[in-house]
């Protein structure tokens, strides 16, 4: 006689645990509200210093519904100035403003 769950028990009980968790997950970052500018800002810096020293940043102070990929976000938009041998680059930025998290890090033209 076999003891524990099958297969198909333990995959149900799995599915519904994690349906469980995404909801819950859902519902604390629905409620959960924006960083501010000078947080995001930081973070941004702090997060691209490894590969890049950092002359310049600034950032929008109020963020904005931003898409890509069929996702929407609340994001910052702002800008970063490297300097490596008298050479200086110019760099946009968009970061979630509820993370902190940087979506995209592209350099001007």
């Amino acid at each position: 006689m076999k003891k524990g769950f099958g297969f198909g028990t333990a995959f149900l009980i799995g599915s519904l645990i994690g349906y469980l968790a995404g909801a819950v997950t859902t519902r604390n970052a629905a409620g959960k509200k924006s960083l501010s500018s000078e947080h995001v800002l930081e973070q941004v810096k702090r997060e691209v210093k490894d590969q890049m020293p950092i002359e310049g940043a600034w950032i929008f102070l109020t963020p904005h519904s931003w898409s890509k990929d069929s996702l929407t976000h609340l994001v910052y938009k702002g800008g970063l100035i490297s300097s490596r041998k008298n050479d200086t680059h110019h760099f946009d930025f968009i970061a979630d403003a509820k993370s902190g998290a940087v979506l995209e890090l592209k350099a001007q033209d």
